[in-house]
């Protein structure tokens, strides 16, 4: 069933949109370009997005911050100059 007719979007769209992580009106708005027309979907889209919420899982925890261990490294040494080639090309500035 289309849900916003001004833009073609349908409910399968927006239950797409929530399974990859879609939470709010702004970010099915963000992704679609929903209520910028007419704005008679945002009703039907928000009851959605409300059944959708409570059978949606919960988002992924943030991701923690873990320290940095200092690593030193030190580039390779070179065994053998590297060869010196003529430019194949001409530059006249």
């Amino acid at each position: 069933m289309f849900l916003c007719i001004c833009k073609s979007i349908s409910d399968t769209q927006i239950r797409e949109a929530v399974d990859q992580g879609a939470r709010t009106i702004g970010d099915i708005s963000a992704r679609f370009g929903v209520g910028v027309e007419c704005g008679k979907c945002l009703d039907d889209i928000r009851q959605l997005l409300d059944a959708c919420a409570v059978a949606a899982p919960p988002p992924p925890p943030a991701a923690s911050h873990c320290s940095t261990v200092p690593v030193e490294v030190t580039p390779p040494r070179a065994t053998e100059p590297a060869p010196q080639r003529a430019a194949w090309f001409a530059v006249d500035l």
